[in-house]
C-alpha cells in the first residue's frame, strides 16, 4: 500500500479509524488514581466500528474512493459508534472531570469517520443509493444457494376452522 496514492476519503478513514482503535486502550475516566479504559461494555461496540471501518478503508483498489456498499458499512459503523460516544458524554456531563482522553479521542475519531467518508463520497454516492446497495448486496448473499444443493418449495393451503368445531376449546 502506497499512501500518496490513495484516495483522501480512505486515508482520512484510516487514520481516523487507527486514532479510534488507540484511543480504546487510553484512560477514559481517571477518578482517585484509579483509570479505566473503553474496553469495556458499549466500549467493545465502538471499538469494534473503528475495526470495520479501518478494515473496508484498507481492503479495495486504494486508489478510488469506498465502493457504495462498502461506503454505507462505514458510514453506518461510525455513526453507531458516534452515537454510542456522544450518548456516553451526555450521561458524562456531571463528571467531566473525571473523563479521560482517551474517551475523548474516541469521540472525535468515531465523528471524524463520518464526516471523512460522508465529505469525500463519491459523486454518485448518496444514503438513498447507500442503502439500495446494501439491500441488494445483503440480498444476493442470502438469495444465493451453494453449488450441487436443491432447493424444494412448499405450497400452503388456508383452512377455514371454527371455534365451535374445536372439541378441546370451550364455546361460550
Amino acid at each position: 500500500m502506497n499512501f500518496e496514492t490513495m484516495s483522501k476519503q480512505r486515508k482520512m478513514v484510516l487514520i481516523a479509524a487507527a486514532v479510534g482503535i488507540i484511543s480504546m486502550f487510553l484512560p477514559w475516566v481517571s477518578i482517585f488514581g484509579y483509570s479505566v479504559n473503553g474496553m469495556s461494555d458499549w466500549g467493545i461496540l465502538v471499538f469494534l466500528c473503528f475495526v470495520a471501518a479501518g478494515v473496508l478503508a484498507y481492503t479495495g483498489d486504494q486508489t478510488k474512493n469506498l465502493a457504495r456498499t462498502n461506503w454505507m458499512i462505514v458510514l453506518i459503523a461510525g455513526a453507531v459508534a458516534s452515537l454510542i460516544m456522544v450518548i456516553g458524554f451526555l450521561r458524562a456531563l456531571d463528571v467531566l472531570r473525571a473523563v479521560g482522553i482517551g474517551f475523548y479521542l474516541a469521540m472525535a475519531a468515531a465523528i471524524g469517520i463520518v464526516a471523512f467518508t460522508f465529505m469525500n463520497r463519491s459523486a454518485e454516492d448518496n444514503l438513498q443509493n447507500g442503502f439500495d446497495s446494501l439491500k441488494s448486496s445483503f440480498n444476493n448473499k442470502v438469495n444465493t444457494t451453494p453449488t450441487g444443493t436443491t432447493t424444494t418449495t412448499t405450497s400452503t393451503t388456508n383452512v377455514s376452522h371454527t371455534p365451535a368445531n374445536d372439541p378441546t376449546r370451550p364455546t361460550v
